[in-house]
C-alpha cells in the first residue's frame, strides 16, 4: 500500500476518513492519482469535472465533513 497514499486518510471509528475533508478538489485529485485501485463511479455520481478524482471514486462513500474510502477496509486486510 503507498504510504503517502495512507497519510492523506485518518483511521476514524473503523472507518478511512479523507483528511482534507469536502470540496478540496486539487487535493483529491492529486490523491487519486496515487491510488491503483481508483475506479470511477457512474457518471451520475460524479461531482468533480476531473474524472480521476477521490470524489468520483467508487469506492468513496459521503460523510458528513468528508468521505470514507471503502477499498481500504478490503485492500489492508490482504496487506496483513
Amino acid at each position: 500500500m503507498n504510504q503517502e497514499l495512507l497519510r492523506q486518510f485518518e483511521y476514524e471509528s473503523e472507518r478511512w476518513i479523507f483528511r482534507a475533508g469536502l470540496q478540496q478538489y486539487p487535493e483529491a485529485r492529486r490523491t487519486a492519482q496515487l491510488c491503483s485501485r481508483f475506479v470511477p463511479d457512474d457518471e451520475d455520481e460524479q461531482i468533480d469535472d476531473e474524472v480521476r478524482s477521490c470524489y468520483n471514486c467508487q469506492y468513496r462513500r459521503w460523510v458528513v465533513t468528508s468521505f470514507e474510502c471503502v477499498m481500504f477496509k478490503s485492500a489492508l486486510l490482504l496487506v496483513y
